[in-house]
């Protein structure tokens, strides 16, 4: 039951940032044809995700009393949320730092992500559930740092987002071949 709780709050948080990001252009009159009413509803809807998100994710948040720092690295190295994570952390603050240029730190975030969560999902003895944590991962990170940069540039990536072709080619054929690779050499726990 809590990774359904889980795969539920993922999609809450990615709307809670997507509202946020709105409601603070709004609010800085950067959407002119947008109202200061619509930019409270974007704030509500914000703050009612990462309210449902929280409900769903209590126990879990409960837990990270106990989480030392050496479990904090292992799960953002070896798990494909861990990896998105960190990803996204490191994407959106060299985001920030060079404006001009958002859109480099993002394809290598994607590029990264697409190969290192391909790698780690082969080496895990549940492949199939990293197999879709992966999957999952992808798309947040992606649509978190679309929404990034949105929020950064009022153009956003416009037709540079072309070059996210490539990571979205090759992850789902990277997926597939560790998925093979897992079949054939089958599992060996590391020791």
């Amino acid at each position: 039951m809590r990774w359904v709780c889980r795969f539920v709050a993922a999609p809450l948080l990615l709307l809670a940032l997507i509202c946020a990001i709105g409601a603070v252009r709004i609010f800085s009159h950067d959407l002119p044809a947008e109202s200061l009413d619509t930019g409270v509803f974007a704030a509500v809807g914000a703050v009612a995700a990462v309210g449902g998100a929280f409900l769903l994710l209590r126990p879990d948040l409960l837990l990270l009393r106990e989480l030392t720092v050496d479990q904090l690295r292992a799960w953002a190295l070896s798990n494909p949320l861990g990896q998105a994570a960190s990803l996204y952390v490191l994407a959106a603050v060299l985001m920030v730092a060079i404006r001009e240029y958002q859109l480099a730190p993002a394809l290598l975030a994607m590029c990264i992500f697409s190969c290192a969560s391909a790698w780690t999902s082969t080496l895990q003895q549940r492949w199939w559930l990293y197999a879709a944590l992966s999957v999952l991962g992808w798309c947040a990170l992606f649509l978190g740092l679309a929404a990034t940069s949105e929020a950064i540039a009022p153009g956003g990536f416009g037709e540079g987002a072309m070059v996210f072709l490539l990571p979205m080619q090759v992850f789902p054929a990277l997926l597939i071949v560790s998925g093979i690779v897992r079949l054939v050499r089958g599992y060996r726990p590391r020791q």
